[in-house]
């Protein structure tokens, strides 16, 4: 619990990787607004993926 260091929202977070701000904590509805936005950096090259192309 705390605050969503984009819109200050009080509550759950959630990490996401911002292009522009890098891993900020944010709320389920910034989370969701910044997906919808394509505003997250991809996580390419990781070696959990099972996408061929990124391996």
């Amino acid at each position: 619990m705390g605050k969503c260091e984009l819109c200050g929202k009080d509550g759950s977070r959630i990490e996401a990787d911002h292009k522009e701000l890098g891993r900020v904590m944010v709320c389920q509805e910034c989370w969701s607004k910044l997906y919808e936005e394509n505003s997250m950096a991809a996580d390419i090259g990781s070696s959990g993926s099972s996408c061929a192309v990124c391996k």
